[in-house]
């Protein structure tokens, strides 16, 4: 009984000065920014300025993505939302340069079309990726793997099948494409 007066007394000490630590922490990053905060008219302009890059011309780009993970256990959703914005900032950075962008889903990759399916925000998403001219393919061999038919996921018709996802990135980089691995 006594050892574990002392663990709950060890662990409220340990809380009460992690408490401290995270105020403290907090309060020296909030004196941090407020020392380089700009004034308030020029709030705006000065955060707008300080994250934007300087424009550059990148040029035609022939690009896929291969999407091969389902995102962490706590929010498996947030992956298909992060490789949407991804390939949103893309396209914006590369236009008014043509860009021929395709995403090959593989693997535990199909998870964000299977969610789309349910998700009417997010399916729209996908749906508008396609109307800004990205191709969206889907590995035949993870279906089958997988057992599950193209009803399951959102848009997928048979003319977006591969039949292996691998031997498309061969393809597709002898064609002169970029890989990227989301």
């Amino acid at each position: 009984m006594a050892a574990q007066r002392v663990t709950t007394s060890s662990r409220r000490a340990f809380l009460a000065g992690f408490g401290t630590a995270v105020v403290l922490g907090l309060g020296g990053a909030g004196a941090a920014l407020s020392l380089t905060a700009p004034q308030a008219n020029d709030k705006k302009a000065a955060v707008l300025a300080s994250v934007r890059a300087p424009a550059t011309e990148y040029g035609p780009q022939k690009v896929v993505y291969h999407v091969s993970t389902r995102g962490s256990w706590r929010d498996r959703e947030s992956e298909a939302w992060r490789l949407i914005a991804v390939v949103n900032n893309h396209i914006n950075a590369v236009e008014p340069d043509p860009i021929e962008l395709r995403i090959v889903f593989q693997g535990d990759g199909i998870d964000a079309l299977r969610r789309a399916k349910g998700n009417p925000k997010l399916a729209a998403a996908f749906d508008n990726l396609r109307k800004r001219g990205v191709s969206i393919a889907v590995c035949a061999n993870t279906l089958e793997a997988y057992h599950m038919s193209l009803e399951t996921l959102h848009g997928v018709k048979e003319q977006d099948l591969v039949q292996a996802a691998v031997a498309e990135f061969v393809r597709l980089q002898q064609k002169g494409f970029s890989y990227i691995k989301f």
